[in-house]
């Protein structure tokens, strides 16, 4: 078998992951039987996934080591981010209850675990890996519930059954998603979670469900002119911008399409990266994405928002939905309005005493950059993917501070002028 390039590894997961799945499948007695009866029970599963993933995450965001990861730089929840992880949950979760754990599951498997450390696609993004073993343990507990609810009074011999696949499962599971870690990076802050209102994030998981299964439905539609047929005829793209929105629309082989221009990763203008063959690349981390459907292609099941279009005329118009379902805002205080007073973090031991010009690698994340000084010369020092890089740190160009840089891969791109 050709070996795959970095990219292809994280697009299609390791090229030995149904290797690996079936060999944990085995040593953990997995077995065939258990496998039926995760498919003979999907439907009572499917049917709890939208409690699970709201319990899931208000319990994820009562916790400040994992509230951070959903936050703006003003420190208020990031909800269209946050609905994408929602979605992506669920998408998981309703994948794996078909019991089908064949080798495109395998590699899917492993994409989600390089997806949450820096191998994905965004080197900047680093989730620990206790919080992942945690949301398997969570969600365990959740389906376990869940059956026991649903069949004990019914089938109990068949929620049994269930029980003990979902159980061996999720320990193949655990193993595959852990094995792209290395040692952690991050240090545990022992922080308590504080009390949250679940009712707005378990509002909110419902309408992302019923979104990704296309069950939300519009009753009227604004219609915005998006430009002149002869523009796109010149130009087969344009850029609009509408009701808060950004939308690419676009006339290609004489038909036309117009997809909401917010990667679902996140958020790049990706119909302003390339088109080739039909898909669209977002010019941030590369995703891809079909224009005719909008299928993210690592994950059919999420996908971009689309429009219709229609000509009039001399102009191209496009239709905006309007849902039936009140928009749901998410304010941090009132996510907190029920706790009384903010919980006492218990301190960890305290650290050594740093020496000038020492950093802890622990502090220093995948795609950032920290500046030291060496014989009085400014020095960037980087982390590409854990192997740490240094330059001087006055950019070539203008004296700029690359330390101060975006870190894209294994390019610094300086703050002042761009300069790579």
């Amino acid at each position: 078998m050709t070996e795959l390039t970095t990219q292809e590894r994280f697009k299609r997961g390791a090229a030995d992951a149904c290797r690996y799945f079936d060999f944990m499948a085995q040593f953990v007695d997995f077995k065939p039987e258990h496998a039926e009866a995760i498919r003979a029970t999907r439907f009572v599963v499917e049917k709890h996934i939208p409690d699970i993933v709201a319990d899931f995450y208000t319990h994820l965001l009562s916790f400040p080591a994992t509230r951070k990861h959903f936050q703006k730089k003003d420190g208020s929840i990031d909800q269209e981010y946050l609905q994408l992880r929602m979605q992506h949950q669920a998408t998981f979760w309703r994948r794996t209850a078909t019991a089908v754990f064949d080798e495109d599951y395998a590699r899917f498997v492993d994409y989600v675990g390089r997806a949450h450390t820096s191998q994905g696609a965004d080197p900047t993004v680093y989730i620990p890996e206790r919080y992942v073993m945690g949301m398997v343990g969570f969600v365990q507990q959740r389906i376990g519930a869940a059956l026991d609810a649903e069949l004990s009074a019914v089938d109990p011999e068949l929620a049994f059954r269930a029980m003990r696949g979902w159980n061996a499962l999720l320990v193949v599971l655990l193993e595959q998603l852990s094995r792209v870690y290395g040692e952690g990076r991050e240090a545990e802050t022992y922080q308590q979670p504080q009390e949250i209102d679940e009712r707005p994030i378990h509002q909110l998981a419902v309408e992302t469900y019923e979104r990704s299964l296309g069950m939300a439905r519009s009753i009227d539609y604004r219609e915005v002119i998006a430009g002149s047929l002869a523009e796109f005829i010149a130009e087969g793209c344009k850029i609009i911008k509408a009701e808060g929105l950004s939308i690419g629309v676009f006339f290609v082989d004489g038909k036309w399409h117009a997809l909401q221009n917010s990667c679902l990763h996140r958020g790049g203008p990706v119909c302003e990266g390339p088109l080739e063959n039909g898909v669209l690349t977002c010019p941030w981390h590369g995703y891809q994405y079909r224009i005719d459907t909008g299928e993210l292609l690592l994950d059919p099941d999420a996908r971009l928002p689309r429009y219709p279009v229609e000509v009039r005329g001399d102009q191209v118009v496009v239709q905006i939905p309007v849902l039936i379902r009140d928009h749901v805002d998410i304010s941090m205080a009132e996510l907190f309005a029920k706790a009384v007073a903010a919980p006492v973090a218990v301190e960890p031991a305290a650290p050594r005493q740093l020496a000038a010009n020492e950093f802890r690698v622990a502090d220093l994340r995948p795609g950032h950059a920290v500046q030291l000084y060496v014989d009085d010369a400014a020095v960037a020092v980087y982390n590409v993917d854990g192997t740490f890089y240094a330059t001087q740190d006055e950019c070539t160009h203008a004296d700029g501070p690359l330390s101060e840089g975006d870190l894209e891969g294994a390019t610094i791109v300086c703050p002042w002028h761009a300069s790579c």
